[in-house]
């Protein structure tokens, strides 16, 4: 019996036998119940090699004759016959792309001379700049992750073992037998955090050795704590899983708060619906969670009944808050996605088509008709996507009562989580009946190109006062979602700027409406303080927002 340790993901404490769906490149010999499939890798591998290439050459700047051929050096030498060839062969005897591209280019590199004298002193400056370019490609084939072209079926409780895993992967298992998860990479801030969360499945990223766990071994994994206990005897996890408290939130809680908090939604499916946002309203559904997992594109009528199933329980008079599909980053789906190769929607940011957009659009309007329906959109950017998207719902409801087909009212708001949303917030104010600032997204935009930042920092506070002032000045309300909305702590903070609206995951709604109830915010409404606003835009130090904070607390 030994220990790995990691970061906290998810919290809470469970047990079961391992299942390793990645190897270590340590221990090739690892059994592995994946499918790796040859040809996707091989295509994968093209596909990204001809996309890298691309920028390298044009992004080479054309006056600078060193960094023009330091970039052409690379792209010859990514794109070399004797090495693409190289590459396929490994994946073709088993490797991944990425593990076959850092033995055939990093590896192979000690054979490469970036000038033809090896007395020049700038030869080992160069090849250690191409030595970086190279890994950068190999770091873009990695974070792709590996082909799994077939998940394991579970029909005992088990905790999933792998190097990298995404949210569509995770919710193609039986949900109901993972007891927690275990990566050796992951973000803890991240979408598939964000699910595990929801489901209450505890869960440790970052655990350097969990590529050496073998299959079957017994795991008792604390997500408190952010460790995980390999060999652990039968005692021991009934132990451990005997002493963790359990927190029931009261169902008949009417107690008035002076902002609305609401459940935000979406891994749970819909024979697992929690309580928390039928009674408190649907803060935010993230409906893309709903469909990860699936072999093919929904249709309207696969939409309907998923989104009826989920909306028709929440009691009347409470939010019902729908964000339509957002596909960016790490939340691919199983099925092959299609955007518009021209119109406003051409580049747009969630990676949905207009097409399947107008389908989820009709669906969630005919999801209850009793009930006013909050619809938002995610990750636009710019005004004419803005605009586009206003016409394509207005077009939907149109459609709808032509074919006298029953459907609700409707309103029509939008994500603020980027900082180009940001600057154009006031244009966006006039066209929308609501912002919901997206706060983990906007986080990471504002830490960019540094690591993802757990702090709330001052670019962050600067970006989310912005937004809130555009809102103010237009007369709209705003709300907040994602990770800093369920810091009880900041609540004063998003009082003073206005923010009457509050949408977090539904192990958060407790403490955070206590917390809410307990503080003494000297006003019946939020309010939007100038006086703040211009503090905070004159604030550029860590220790300085946390003083602010602080006194707002105080």
């Amino acid at each position: 019996m030994y220990t790995i340790y990691g970061v906290p993901a998810s919290s809470g404490i469970s047990a079961g036998h391992a299942r390793v769906l990645t190897r270590s490149a340590d221990n090739p010999a690892l059994e592995r119940p994946w499918s790796l499939d040859p040809e996707a890798e091989i295509s994968f591998f093209h596909r990204t090699l001809r996309l890298f290439s691309e920028r390298l050459r044009q992004t080479a700047n054309p006056s600078l004759d060193q960094q023009r051929d330091l970039y052409g050096a690379t792209a010859g030498y990514l794109t070399s016959k004797d090495n693409v060839a190289a590459v396929i062969e490994y994946i073709r005897s088993g490797d991944t792309a990425a593990m076959a591209a850092r033995i055939v280019y990093i590896q192979g590199l000690k054979r490469f001379r970036f000038v033809t004298s090896a007395d020049d002193p700038s030869s080992t400056q160069e090849l250690r700049a191409l030595e970086l370019l190279l890994r950068e490609f190999v770091q873009a084939l990695f974070m792709r992750g590996i082909t799994i072209t077939d998940m394991p079926t579970l029909t005992e409780d088990t905790v999933i073992v792998a190097k990298a895993l995404t949210p569509a992967q995770l919710l193609s298992l039986d949900t109901r037998f993972v007891k927690g998860v275990i990566l050796e990479q992951g973000r803890a801030f991240g979408h598939l955090a964000t699910a595990l969360r929801e489901l209450s499945i505890p869960s440790v990223f970052g655990a350097v050795g969990a590529g050496e766990i073998s299959n079957g071994s017994q795991l008792l994994i604390d997500g408190n704590a952010g460790c995980v206990t390999v060999d652990a005897s039968f005692e021991t996890c009934e132990a451990a899983i005997a002493r963790q408290g359990f927190f029931n939130d009261p169902t008949d809680d009417d107690s008035i708060l002076p902002l609305t908090v609401s459940c935000s939604v979406g891994a749970s499916q819909s024979r697992r619906i929690n309580s928390s946002y039928t009674n408190y309203g649907l803060g935010l559904l993230r409906s893309e969670f709903l469909f990860l997992s699936w072999d093919h594109e929904p249709e309207e009528q696969e939409m309907l009944e998923r989104f009826s199933a989920i909306i028709r329980p929440i009691r009347p008079g409470f939010p019902v808050t729908a964000r339509t599909f957002d596909f960016a980053g790490d939340k691919k789906p199983m099925f092959k996605l299609h955007t518009d190769n021209h119109g406003p929607l051409r580049g747009y940011g969630a990676c949905v088509s207009s097409i399947l957009l107008k389908k989820q659009l009709r669906a969630l309007m005919q999801a209850d008709p009793s009930k006013k329906i909050r619809i938002v959109f995610p990750l636009v950017t710019r005004l004419s996507e803005a605009l586009y998207l206003k016409k394509l719902a207005s077009d939907c409801h149109t459609e709808l009562e032509n074919e006298h087909k029953s459907h609700s009212d409707y309103e029509l708001a939008l994500m603020i989580e980027t900082p180009a949303a940001v600057l154009s917030a006031e244009a966006f104010a006039g066209e929308f009946s609501m912002f919901i600032i997206g706060t983990s997204s906007l986080a990471e935009y504002a830490c960019a190109p540094r690591p993802d930042d757990s702090s709330f920092t001052p670019p962050l506070a600067k970006l989310i006062v912005t937004a809130a002032k555009a809102a103010h000045n237009s007369g709209i309300p705003i709300g907040v979602a994602g990770r800093f909305a369920g810091r009880a702590e900041l609540m004063a903070f998003f009082w003073h700027i206005g923010v009457s609206y509050v949408s977090v995951d539904c192990y958060e709604i407790a403490s955070l409406r206590t917390a809410v109830e307990r503080l003494d915010l000297g006003s019946k409404k939020p309010f939007f303080d100038e006086t703040l606003c211009n503090k905070v835009m004159n604030i550029f130090r860590g220790q300085e927002i946390s003083a602010l904070i602080n006194n707002l607390n105080a």
